[in-house]
């Protein structure tokens, strides 16, 4: 039996503004990518900062790795990658991962976490220099940097070319299947196909569904 990584019960998340997203449920095995798709607005990223230990749930729980990530965060390793990325102006590619680096117990080395990416051709690229799909590589790589064996990725492929957008999801099928456990939210149907687990986040209704579609 598959030992469940990401687990929700009833959650219900509110940003405080806006209309709250209710009675989420989930179970995610370890190893394997798991999509929430949606709509935008309909409350994807919520959901995946209260999962990820970023938010406080208003209601429900959330458990990984059966600790409750918002209270017990230093005991998970956790990488996230967000739709905005990171800004490192006028650091080179290595000069970052290194920074990264320094802030985390039993790292990946440089040359590991480039390898994961593809990305050792522009260690010594400053980051204005970098295209967008390479920017967005360096964030995933900068998520494993940690060893982080859960991975919350909030729209990872959105505006980027098709080329990069096969570099990542190969990334992913790759640490997935050495047990890395990936939950990604998306408003693309046909990047939801990709996944191996589905769940439907529908703000309206104030639910969400686990079904599968399997892996395109």
């Amino acid at each position: 039996m598959s030992t469940i990584v990401v687990e929700a019960r009833d959650l219900r998340v509110s940003s405080g503004g806006g209309r709250p997203v209710g009675g989420f449920s989930l179970a995610v095995p370890e190893g394997g990518v798991h999509a929430l798709l949606g709509r935008q607005g309909a409350g994807k990223t919520l959901l995946l900062e209260a999962l990820a230990g970023l938010r406080r749930p208003s209601g429900g729980r959330v458990r990984l790795r059966g600790a409750d990530p918002y209270a017990e965060r230093g005991a998970l390793r956790i990488g996230t990658v967000w739709r905005d990325g990171g800004l490192f102006p006028g650091l080179t590619v290595t000069e970052i991962v290194e920074g990264w680096r320094r802030w985390t117990l039993d790292p990946l080395t440089v040359d590991e976490a480039l390898a994961l990416t593809g990305l050792e051709r522009v260690a010594g690229v400053r980051f204005e220099r970098l295209a967008a799909g390479e920017r967005r590589l360096l964030d995933l790589s900068l998520a494993m940097v940690a060893r982080s064996d859960v991975l919350f990725l909030d729209e990872p492929t959105s505006g980027l070319d098709d080329g990069t957008i096969h570099r990542i999801w190969a990334t992913l099928r790759r640490v997935s299947a050495a047990g890395t456990t990936v939950l990604l939210a998306t408003r693309d149907a046909a990047e939801g196909r990709r996944a191996d687990n589905v769940s439907a986040v529908d703000q309206d209704r104030s639910y969400a569904t686990g079904y599968h579609l399997g892996a395109a």
